[in-house]
């Protein structure tokens, strides 16, 4: 009997099987159906745009994996990998054709993030130096270590792996962008090559997607070269990439959101609101990004670098000439010789700009002192200069604390901190990690001293050449545990080598450069630009503005020759600076008036 029933029971559920099939197969009238249909995305997507000549391909190449090619039909879009190229598919889609892109990416500074993390990582006292570097996300560098959940961190360099991963490690190419207006962007190579609009709604032809739902590519296209707007998903909130396109981001308190109107403050974006300076020359004659940040730069040339400056870039010289006789060079993508005329020819709107050369006759480049002297450290019109960066991972959140204050420019941690204002009561926090995107107890704030823009110190750079620096930062770290106690309270790191205090100002190139120069007098005799602060005296706030080594070898501060020299002129410097205010053409910003 006991047999008779179990045969019973499966044919029953034979049958049961077969019949699910069936309908499944079939029309709405019972009439069997072609179940290779439902594979023709096509059917749904029939006005979705090509990805473009070099990726016209059928949907399945791209967008599932080699296993459910062979598949007759899809249970929905549960095997379709909606992103192709994120670093977990990029070598199962994008390595039978692009096996040496994906390798220089990986070994790239926009692929390692080697430069942030392990000069963050020194200056916390987590390894002994900087450079060359240790750790990074991708390439031959050790992963970035997964902080132990179960320690109580008793100091800085317990913590900073933490605060990478979670609150400084939010932008970079193996995560997708941050739900906020301006923030949303892809993961991988579509990070850059799939245009997203502000608010990261669907503009396309494709009739099946949501045009109301957030998240979504513009387009369905890959797209090269990458304009600006692209290259800000990521390279905004005071990184050089916003200054640009004159970008300074406010305070974080809700005093300074603006403009205020009838109906309230704008709506912001980049996750925050910015005043607006003014722009680089180069972008008001409409030049984009990657007109002087070419592939090999942006993309990687095959080798490891520590830290920005070090990647090879087109310089100002190459374009305009320089010192000693220095011409245009041909070779540069965009520039075109004509006779004693160079003009440049623009990636997007395909402009040709005549090239304003090197002018041996204006007083400063007649200076064979200054051909030490970056470009930018004179021609740039102002810099980011952010002092005093306190931060602080709460495991217990106080409702009060953050009041006004919720806007930190990350929408994650913002919508933290509204929640706990909203229920004024303590509260738990938990947020992800960005590496591994685990969800992990504690929540990491942030907040400024002080930010300026018009004193800019000078420093060396690697190469021997006299730069602007600025903090970059100056780390002043705090803990509060589940039970609301402030195990760390305010601590000022120390280098991993003990050398002085977590604190540095690098050297960089300000993306603001104008035609004209700014005073001379904005480095000579200004103790400000020799790395003296703004003024005598000792208070906190005056102590950040004297700026603390490098964190990376080889880069410098001034000597003290080198200030001597800037705040006590020679006579010869009086007499080249009277024959520059005699000549109007010489007079630079600043001077004039």
């Amino acid at each position: 009997m006991k047999r008779a029933c179990a045969r019973q029971n499966r044919l029953g559920a034979l049958w049961a099987v077969f019949a699910v099939c069936f309908f499944m197969a079939t029309g709405a009238g019972g009439e069997v159906r072609d179940a290779r249909m439902d594979r023709r995305c096509l059917s749904c997507h029939a006005r979705i745009e090509s990805m473009g000549p070099d990726h016209d391909f059928e949907c399945g190449v791209c967008h599932l994996q080699p296993a459910h090619r062979s598949l007759s039909w899809l249970d929905g879009h549960r095997k379709v990998v909606r992103n192709p190229s994120d670093p977990r598919w990029v070598r199962t889609f994008c390595m039978p054709c692009h096996e040496q892109e994906i390798g220089i990416v990986e070994k790239g500074l926009h692929g390692t993030v080697a430069g942030i993390i392990n000069q963050t990582r020194y200056l916390w006292g987590a390894q002994e130096k900087a450079s060359p570097p240790r750790y990074g996300l991708s390439g031959p560098l050790a992963p970035l270590p997964e902080p132990d959940p179960m320690a109580y961190p008793e100091n800085p360099a317990q913590l900073v792996d933490d605060f990478l991963r979670r609150r400084c490690l939010r932008c970079h190419i193996h995560t997708e962008g941050s739900t906020g207006d301006g923030l949303y962007r892809a993961s991988g190579c579509a990070a850059c090559h799939v245009p997203y609009e502000d608010d990261g709604r669907y503009r396309g032809s494709d009739t099946a997607v949501d045009r109301e739902k957030a998240g979504y590519p513009a387009r369905h296209v890959f797209r090269s070269p990458i304009p600006n707007d692209q290259c800000l998903r990521c390279h905004n909130q005071n990184h050089v990439g916003a200054d640009y396109m004159g970008l300074f981001q406010h305070d974080f308190s809700e005093r300074y959101r603006s403009p205020v109107g009838a109906s309230g403050t704008s709506k912001r974006i980049y996750g925050l609101d910015y005043h607006h300076l003014a722009v680089d020359i180069h972008a008001e004659r409409g030049l984009w990004c990657v007109d002087c940040h070419r592939k090999a730069d942006v993309m990687g040339d095959g080798k490891v670098y520590g830290y920005q400056m070090a990647v090879p870039k087109t310089s100002c010289s190459g374009c305009h000439g320089g010192f000693r006789g220095a011409r245009p060079d041909p070779s540069i993508p965009g520039v075109v010789a004509g006779g004693s005329e160079f003009r440049f020819r623009t990636r997007g709107a395909k402009r040709l700009h005549r090239l304003p050369l090197f002018d041996a006759d204006v007083v400063a480049h007649g200076v064979m002192e200054h051909e030490r002297v970056r470009c930018s450290a004179c021609h740039a019109q102002w810099s980011f200069q952010d002092y005093g960066l306190s931060v602080i991972r709460e495991d217990r959140l106080d409702p009060l604390k953050w009041l006004g204050l919720e806007a930190q420019g990350d929408p994650v941690v913002e919508k933290v901190l509204l929640e706990v204002s909203r229920m004024r009561q303590p509260l738990q926090p938990a947020t992800r990690d960005r590496v591994s995107w685990t969800l992990k107890k504690g929540a990491w704030s942030l907040g400024w001293r002080y930010r300026r823009w018009e004193l800019m110190p000078l420093g060396v750079d690697h190469e021997g050449r006299f730069s602007i620096v600025r903090p970059l930062y100056q780390f002043i770290v705090s803990y509060v545990d589940e039970a609301g106690y402030a195990a760390l309270d305010g601590i000022i790191p120390i280098r991993g080598d003990f050398t002085s205090k977590g604190w540095a100002f690098s050297p960089y190139v300000p993306h603001t450069v104008s035609p004209a120069g700014r005073s001379c007098m904005s480095c000579h005799l200004s103790r400000s630009a020799a790395g003296l602060g703004w003024m005598d005296g000792t208070t906190p706030d005056l102590d950040l503005t004297r700026p603390a080594p490098p964190a990376v070898p080889g880069m410098r501060l001034l000597s003290g020759r080198e200030r001597q020299r800037l705040l006590n002129p020679s006579k010869r410097w009086r007499k080249l600076r009277f024959r520059a205010l005699r000549n109007t053409r010489d007079v630079p910003m600043g001077d004039a008036g």
